[in-house]
This record gives C-alpha cells, structure tokens and sequence, in this order.
C-alpha cells in the first residue's frame, strides 16, 4: 500500500481505488498533490497502523513531528510580518494562540480533514486531537513533496488566512487557570489542582486535573501535558462557576472550545 515516498504520482497515473481520495484531498488542500502516498501516511492515526510485509508499522507520527517543526517557523514568519511593530511578546503569544492542540483541531475539522483520516471508533473517543495532530502531519507531507516555500504558500493563504481570525485572536483570553485563581483571591475562597499522569505510554502521555473549588471538585480537564490538564480544568471550572457569579468573566464562556 505503502511504498515510502517513491517517484512523485501524476495526475494520470493515479488508480482508479485512489481517484476518490485524490479529488477529495485536493479539495481541501487547494492543490493537487503528487505523491499521493506520503499524503496517505498523514492520515493514518496510531490507532489504524499499516504493517508492513516486513512486520514494520507504520502512521502518521513521524510526519506529524516534522509537520509541527515547520509550521512553527511558517507561522512565526507570518506573523513577524503581518505584525511588523508587535514585540517578541506578542508574536510569541499569537503564535502559540494559533498552533495550540485544540485551534489546530479546529482548524482541522473546519477544513474536512475528518472525512479522509483513517483512525478506530474507539480512538475517537479517547483521544481529543487526532484532527489537529493528522494536520500536522499533512504539512510534514506537503514538506516532502512540494518543499518549504510552497508549503509557506499554501498554510498562509488557504489556511491561515482562510481560517483565522487575527482581530479576534488578539483579543481571545487563554489562561484561564490565572483567571480562575483570581477570582478565587477576590471571593476569598481556595482554589487548587490536583493533577496526574493517567497514561503510561511515554510518547503520548495524558495527564488528568481536577479542580478544587473551595474544597469541592467542580471541574476536571485532561491534556497531553500538566499545563494543558490545568488549563482545561480551569476553563470548565469557568463554566461551571458562571452560573454562580452571575457571568463574572464578561465574556462569551458558552463556547469556550472556541477560546483554546
């Protein structure tokens, strides 16, 4: 099925079973690939792992490494230019703001990358970022087949600028565990985290939070790192102690996957 990232695919040799694919992915990319194999491997989640005749599996994790490299510099270089009297501070916020788990995932979803990753039922359910992490990958896989600069291209014009909403992501509030502890100082209660490792595979691994709201746990948030654990447990904490506080945050927390 696989074979590696052999000589480029053309238009008019691609099989007839891959043809569906093909249209599909050019759809959403905005281009037409040509090796339509290195394309295929960024869409395999862990979870639907390809064996090889040697015995070899193979998925999307390698690329998803290089793919989040390479983003990472192309959406540094956006900004450094789009905000050209911004300072180190700024850039670096907006930057993160845009490659988080969760806008990635967003972002994935709102481009159809669902329709065409190959990933179990049950890993769906969980694993929160398998979108954003095959989109990743897909960037790693525009890397191999089309190179850098045409990669830049295609992430700025036909995701970055087609997907984000800068003046709305300037103004978007993320830490919320600051917030949340904030308030906990101005309502003169205790508000602590306790958190936790769950998973024991080492590349991959999945810490749970929760958060105790004056001696009561409200809330509990999960994340590849303790710091993303917290955070999602300080945002549903948020939600949760809305209702209480008569909307003390000001803000809009009905949708707060929108504010990752």
């Amino acid at each position: 099925m696989l074979k590696f990232f052999p000589k480029p695919f053309r238009r008019f040799r691609i099989p007839a079973a891959d043809k569906g694919f093909y249209l599909n992915l050019s759809k959403i990319l905005g281009f037409s690939p040509d090796n339509l194999d290195v394309y295929k491997l960024a869409l395999i989640h862990r979870s639907a792992s390809v064996i090889l005749s040697q015995g070899q599996k193979v998925d999307n994790e390698r690329l998803e490494y290089l793919g989040d490299a390479i983003l990472d510099a192309i959406v540094a270089d956006f900004l450094f230019e789009t905000f050209p009297n911004s300072d180190e501070g700024f850039l670096t916020k907006m930057r993160s703001r845009i490659v988080s788990r969760s806008s990635m995932n967003q972002l994935a979803i709102s481009m159809g990358i669902p329709n065409v990753v190959k990933v179990s039922n049950g890993a769906l359910y969980q694993q929160k970022y398998i979108y954003g992490n095959a989109l990743e990958a897909i960037v790693g896989a525009m890397f191999i087949d089309k190179g850098f600069k045409f990669t830049s291209e295609v992430v700025v014009n036909n995701i970055l600028r087609r997907y984000i909403d800068l003046n709305e992501l300037q103004t978007t509030e993320h830490d919320y565990k600051s917030r949340l502890l904030e308030l906990a100082q101005k309502q003169h209660v205790t508000a602590s985290f306790h958190t936790r490792e769950v998973s024991e595979e080492k590349q991959t691994p999945t810490f749970e939070s929760a958060l105790i709201w004056n001696g009561i746990e409200i809330a509990t948030g999960t994340g590849h790192s303790k710091k993303e654990a917290e955070q999602q447990a300080a945002m549903q904490g948020m939600v949760a102690l809305e209702k209480e506080f008569n909307n003390f945050s000001g803000e809009d927390t009905n949708n707060p996957e929108k504010r990752e």
